[in-house]
């Protein structure tokens, strides 16, 4: 197959009053100056995968993500996190969603994208229903979580934010006969690695990241990044910082 390039960005935690982020990190500038960037790779799809506010109270951030990401002229998707509500996100992208997820499926010809949603912290009964049919599929599926489906090697993070429900996700997965590359963010931090059949890539965030050093939050960078991804007849990835 022709190649198919992705970016993802996660976490970009946007909030009107940067008075209240790290710092006065400008969460803002940061993802405008991250989306010229990926503007000038030219991606077939670009993946935001969660987080897109600052707290969950800030629903008025949805349309403004959503004009930013129009201007790009990119396709883009888009997931919650567990900073998000799913509703007024769904709303705010014209995504239907059936109860309380935004749970949807993209196919290539080689690959089925799978976009989950663990806004929540977990990965609800209906949506592992849909991702155990999802994954009998003669094309290879290609998971896009906000949460690592496993502990990850974050201290603070696989201490007070995992996925609650990583066990359950884990079995599903394993039911597929083969490798499932996982795209995910939520830990603020840069990291490849393999469990089980799962080979795992977590994306930094453009807001901060956290130290992997330290039981208790501890922030080692404030350089933004993001994920390039290329789907052919095998998957190659790069992060990038700004």
């Amino acid at each position: 197959m022709s190649s198919f390039r992705i970016c993802q960005i996660t976490d970009i935690h946007i909030t009107l009053k940067q008075d209240q982020t790290i710092d006065g990190i400008d969460v803002i500038s940061n993802f405008e100056r991250t989306l010229e960037k990926i503007v000038q790779y030219s991606p077939d799809l670009l993946v935001l995968s969660g987080d897109l506010c600052f707290t969950k109270n800030d629903k008025i951030i949805y349309p403004i993500v959503k004009e930013k990401l129009d201007s790009t002229g990119l396709d883009y998707c888009v997931m919650a996190g567990n900073h998000d509500k799913t509703k007024p996100l769904a709303k705010a992208f014209n995504y239907n969603i059936i109860g309380r997820d935004l749970y949807y499926t993209r196919d290539l010809d080689q690959y089925r994208l799978i976009f989950t949603d663990s806004s929540r912290h977990k990965i609800s009964t209906s949506q592992l229903a849909s991702l155990s049919r999802d994954l009998k599929t003669d094309r290879q599926p290609v998971v896009f979580m906000h949460h690592p489906p496993v502990l990850a090697g974050v201290p603070f993070m696989d201490r007070k934010y995992p996925l609650r429900n990583r066990d359950t996700i884990q079995n599903v997965l394993g039911e597929y006969k083969g490798d499932i590359p996982v795209f995910c963010g939520h830990y603020h931090h840069e990291k490849e690695f393999i469990h089980k059949n799962l080979h795992i890539y977590m994306t930094p965030s453009t807001y901060f990241q956290i130290s992997d050093q330290n039981i208790h939050f501890e922030v080692f960078s404030k350089k933004p990044g993001w994920r390039n991804i290329t789907l052919s007849n095998k998957i190659e990835s790069q992060v990038i910082y700004l």
